[in-house]
């Protein structure tokens, strides 16, 4: 899958880059690391997190890790698993609160 704006999708490649999707709370934020060749390299599941944007915690993320950003929680599933590995990402601890709870308002 590319990575291209229009898809909703965002390689966040500077602190500049960052700083305004943190300012413009829209969308999740991953960061961890991304694989050269699948299933190697991923690193730990603890250090591949999806944040909502708005997440204080991303602001002790580290400055060297990949980070992306996603439109929808939809897009951000379906890449993180192609791309990371389905089992080698996890959700902030936080933020999966609060997804559970919208998951369960809705119905």
């Amino acid at each position: 899958m590319p990575i291209q704006e229009q898809a909703g999708i965002h390689v966040i490649e500077s602190l500049d880059d960052f700083a305004e999707a943190r300012v413009e709370a829209i969308g999740f934020i991953y960061h961890g690391t991304v694989p050269v060749v699948k299933g190697k390299g991923a690193g730990s599941v603890a250090n591949n997190l999806l944040h909502f944007a708005r997440c204080p915690r991303l602001e002790k993320i580290n400055g060297e890790e990949t980070k992306i950003w996603f439109r929808s929680v939809g897009l951000a599933h379906k890449h993180l698993d192609e791309t990371v590995g389905a089992k080698r990402w996890k959700w902030c601890k936080y933020c999966e609160k609060e997804i559970t709870q919208r998951v369960l308002d809705e119905v």
